[in-house]
């Protein structure tokens, strides 16, 4: 493990400390000296914040136990969130039930609710700076880990393009080692043969190897094993049967044999059901919520250009139930893929086949707003795979063995695809994997941490230009 890895890991237990004294006092300084509700006593300060060291201990065990002490520098956020209002709320709990349990006069309760919403705030804040630090010198490759691949195969390239689409990266592909071609099949970057590995983990000074190519003989790999361990090094393997079926396997043993089940996946029965429930009502609200601005958009559209408001195609939802898919025109109706899938989106379009309001609510995402009755009728979900044009899946079920089972859940207004940059002229294959993860992977806490994204993303693409844009590689 790199030092910058341990000086992160050891800097989050006074930083979370900071933090919950700091919530404790902001806590007390809203309660007693901004007076927002009269109080019932004059308790100093002093003996307030005893409360708070009493706490602390079994806090930050609290945090440790939910994982948040975990050595992991690309670690999400929004997990982080989730462990961070888990443990802050049962430090409270704790908090009430000892109060109550030693008769202790306590002079406000008000403030114990102040303290529980101050300190996820002020928690995450201490975290999301370390985030920052880390991001800024990662720009400057301190504290990422140089990885190298051994196979040239399809996982191998799944993995170089799923890290090379990130801002900041955690982890730099060195390259791959191979047989003794030197010419990738799959346009990977081929450093050697294995034979070669120890003068490439010198030269490359490499943390981590990743082997993805299994039908290397059982002594090759052990000998892999023992040189990463002689070296120091991380050793990772992908087993490609299963490179296919993202997570949705759990463990299992019969007797001391492992074996492995498939899972079915958390969108069905009650899962569908509270989906549904919530489509439903954020749909009807939308709507009604936003009837002024689609009345506005729907005017703007047939004010400033020919043709019908609404353009409407045929798309696959679940099931490969066929719907009419609408969204606001944006494009001149002449220039308009009336045919579907003639063109894909590109940025040339702004100047040769889209108005020039158009442009405005393609950049704001408002030209997908009708989507909201398309969720209220139940043809789609808020989150899920995008839909794709009939004549695109029949191709893409030809081509991708596991595209069918996108068709198990609804498609949605945006998705796990979408908000990690998988849109427009993108690689299909990779959509899948992704579509695949989040059927199988699902929660109401994930759709959420998805909706956030989306949000994040819709602001990031009206400064910076939409994301499907960008040059493919």
């Amino acid at each position: 493990m790199k030092k910058i890895d341990l000086f992160f890991a050891f800097i989050l237990l006074p930083v979370d400390i900071a933090m919950i004294i700091a919530a404790f006092a902001l806590a007390y300084y809203l309660r007693i000296d901004l007076e927002v509700v009269p109080a019932f006593s004059d308790i100093g300060m002093q003996e307030y914040m005893r409360y708070c060291i009493y706490l602390i201990p079994f806090w930050l065990v609290l945090n440790a136990a939910g994982g948040l002490y975990n050595i992991k520098t690309n670690r999400s956020l929004f997990a982080e969130l989730y462990r961070i209002i888990n443990a802050a709320s049962t430090a409270m709990i704790f908090l009430i039930v000892l109060i109550f349990l030693t008769k202790t006069m306590f002079f406000s309760r008000l403030i114990l609710a102040f303290t529980w919403i101050i300190s996820i705030f002020t928690i995450t804040f201490g975290r999301l700076l370390i985030k920052l630090i880390q991001r800024y010198l990662l720009k400057y490759g301190i504290g990422r880990n140089n990885v190298l691949l051994i196979g040239d195969n399809a996982t191998s390239e799944s993995i170089v393009s799923h890290l090379s689409r990130g801002k900041h990266r955690t982890f730099k592909i060195c390259g791959v080692l191979n047989g003794e071609s030197q010419n990738s099949k799959y346009g990977l970057k081929i450093l050697g043969s294995i034979g070669e590995i120890e003068e490439k983990i010198k030269q490359y000074k490499i943390d981590e190897v990743v082997l993805t190519d299994i039908s290397l003989s059982k002594t090759k790999i052990m000998n892999l094993i023992q040189i990463c361990s002689d070296h120091k090094i991380i050793f990772k393997y992908i087993p490609d049967t299963f490179s296919l079926m993202t997570l949705n396997v759990s463990p299992e043993t019969i007797g001391t044999m492992p074996i492995m089940e498939l899972k079915s996946i958390p969108l069905d029965g009650w899962g569908r059901i509270a989906k549904r429930v919530i489509d439903i009502v954020i749909s009807s609200l939308g709507l009604i919520v936003l009837s002024p601005i689609l009345l506005i958009i729907a005017v703007l559209v047939k004010l400033t250009s020919k043709g019908p408001i609404l353009f409407a195609h045929e798309r696959v939802g679940r099931d490969e139930k066929i719907f009419k898919f609408y969204k606001f025109r944006s494009m001149y109706i002449e220039k308009c893929d009336f045919k579907g899938g003639v063109y894909w989106t590109s940025q040339k379009d702004d100047t040769t086949r889209v108005t020039p309001f158009g442009l405005f609510i393609r950049k704001t995402n408002l030209d997908e707003l009708p989507q909201l009755w398309n969720i209220l009728i139940g043809d789609m979900s808020l989150v899920g795979p995008r839909p794709e044009l009939p004549k695109h899946v029949e191709r893409f079920e030809q081509d991708i063995p596991d595209y069918f089972r996108r068709h198990k859940v609804k498609v949605g207004l945006t998705g796990w695809a979408q908000v990690n940059g998988l849109k427009g002229d993108t690689s299909v294959k990779e959509r899948v994997r992704y579509d695949i993860f989040y059927i199988e992977n699902w929660s109401l806490w994930f759709d959420l941490k998805i909706i956030i994204k989306t949000v994040g993303l819709i602001i990031h693409e009206i400064f910076a230009g939409k994301s499907e844009y960008r040059s493919r590689s």
